[in-house]
């Protein structure tokens, strides 16, 4: 019989990260919206409580809205804390705050459960087609217990250092990443102001140094003109992406100021827009707008 994993908060990157792993292991799964699990229990997986998930499976993966949310299900009242066996490991898929890692990891370690961090890029639609990127915070000997089944999700997977690690460079990633959404378009901008077609500008960029994922995924397969497919990451979770990248800035005194001026952006973009818009959209209306 396969091993019985747990994955725990399967909404959009969480299915796509628990659909990796349903064909090769044993899946209990969990999320507050019952249906988001559907596809995955069509598959075989086992929908169950957080808790059941706890005593069953030794390793128990996450992907939850955010740092808060994970804390309050790790140490919060009748926590997995308390229900998951000695030796079992917790991998924090959730785009996290490294400040936070320690203190998890400590509170957990006084029940000898292991804790690693798993910073996610590629979208969900490269986690599905199993080449995203995974990057792990994590001792030596935790991540040694969980390369076997990170692998099985993207063979792209980076040991970056110990707790913490793992969700920094994701934030570093999700920062410049932001950054550069606003930076091409408001180079594609220039050129057109001056008689260039889009089509003409983009060609270019990608084949200069000045590409990015930017020019040459979503220019290209995602906004035509003023029209636009959906990315399926909204503006308010590109906002909090954002924040908790600042605010490991402002712990650590360094400054962001390229970072809070996008900040300030995207804020405005969710005033106008609303915060439910996907990034697409907000780039297909602000390059308008601004042009």
């Amino acid at each position: 019989m396969s091993e019985a994993i747990g994955f725990i908060g399967v909404g959009a990157m969480g299915s796509a990260l628990a659909g990796r792993l349903v064909d090769s292991y044993s899946l209990h799964v969990y999320d507050l919206n019952r249906a988001a699990a559907d596809e995955l229990v069509d598959k075989g997986a086992v929908f169950a409580a957080p808790q059941d998930i706890a005593r069953t499976c030794k390793r128990v993966l996450l992907s939850l809205p955010g740092p808060a949310d994970v804390h309050d299900l790790l140490l919060g009242e009748d926590g997995l804390v308390h229900h998951l066996a000695p030796g079992s490991v917790v991998i924090d898929t959730t785009t996290g705050a490294p400040t936070m890692d320690g203190e998890i990891a400590a509170a957990l370690s006084s029940g000898s459960i292991q804790f690693a961090d798993a910073g996610v890029a590629g979208g969900v639609r490269g986690i599905r087609a199993g080449t995203g990127t995974l990057m792990v915070g994590a001792s030596s000997a935790t991540y040694a217990q969980i390369e076997d089944l990170l692998q099985c999700i993207t063979p792209t997977v980076f040991h970056v250092g110990g707790v913490g690690a793992g969700h920094t460079v994701k934030l570093v990633n999700n920062l410049l990443n932001s950054c550069n959404r606003f930076a091409a378009l408001e180079a594609a901008r220039l050129g057109e102001a001056n008689g260039l077609s889009r089509d003409a500008i983009i060609e270019v960029l990608n084949k200069s140094t000045g590409r990015s994922f930017v020019t040459e995924y979503t220019f290209t397969q995602l906004l035509n003109g003023d029209t636009w497919k959906p990315q399926g990451f909204t503006i308010d979770l590109m906002r909090k992406d954002l924040g908790l990248a600042t605010d490991l800035a402002k712990d650590l005194g360094h400054e962001t100021p390229i970072g809070n001026l996008v900040q300030g952006f995207v804020d405005t973009a969710i005033e106008r827009l609303g915060p439910r818009t996907d990034q697409s959209q907000m780039m297909a209306e602000w390059y308008m707008i601004n042009k």
